[in-house]
């Protein structure tokens, strides 16, 4: 790809824009058009609804990495009394919780599965056995809570909406001396990536994230 003359706004104009309407279907298919969080969804729709949120909030942690590039710490603003007890209020009342920022790191050393069962089947010869319990067998429409689904969805179209916003708390949370990670992105492929994937979503978390590669990265054009 040639970089030559590279307008960062317009690619991220670009790619925010191709991401509204995506972002839209998925809020419509958790029913959150009222706004209303629904607490059980069938399952086949929490998993179709996953396919396309991961690479969702993929795309949309490497806009605001793009975004942060080249900000300033930000200056904590002045607390007051009021400004304390506002504050405290809107966390007990939010409904929507704070953006992801950072990709979920894949752990390296996992502890080993536990196979899922009905437990040891013991048999005795004396006749008093109970039969052995048979776990139920996962049915697409079976209901699932889908609360945190929701609120992930409602989070990404809060970030979405407002990408300098975001931008800000990802320069404060890498500035902690607490921070674990020296940039959003996971190293490899992002959350949601698909080898095969022929859906638009497959296509903007690839250009999404060649985007922030090179933000991040600036190739050598001398």
């Amino acid at each position: 790809m040639d970089w030559t003359g590279w307008n960062r706004d317009a690619s991220i104009a670009r790619q925010r824009n191709a991401l509204l309407p995506i972002v839209a279907m998925i809020a419509a298919m958790a029913g959150l058009a009222s706004g209303k969080i629904v607490e059980t969804l069938p399952r086949h729709v929490c998993l179709a609804i996953l396919a396309l949120l991961r690479p969702a909030e993929s795309c949309v942690r490497r806009l605001i990495a793009i975004v942060a590039q080249g900000l300033a710490i930000p200056e904590p603003k002045k607390r007051t009394a009021s400004t304390a007890r506002n504050c405290h209020k809107d966390r007990r009342t939010a409904s929507v919780p704070a953006f992801a920022l950072f990709d979920p790191r894949k752990n390296v050393d996992p502890a080993p599965r536990q196979r899922a069962g009905s437990g040891p089947r013991i048999l005795f010869f004396d006749g008093l056995d109970e039969p052995a319990r048979v776990m139920p067998v996962p049915m697409p429409d079976d209901p699932i809570p889908a609360t945190r689904i929701c609120q992930r969805i409602l989070a990404l179209q809060t970030a979405l909406n407002d990408l300098s916003k975001q931008a800000q708390r990802l320069v404060r949370a890498l500035a902690r001396p607490s921070c674990r990670w020296l940039r959003p992105m996971r190293p490899g492929r992002p959350p949601g990536y698909r080898h095969r994937g022929r859906d638009p979503i497959d296509t903007l978390l690839l250009d999404c994230q060649t985007l922030a590669l090179r933000a991040l990265h600036p190739p050598d054009t001398s």
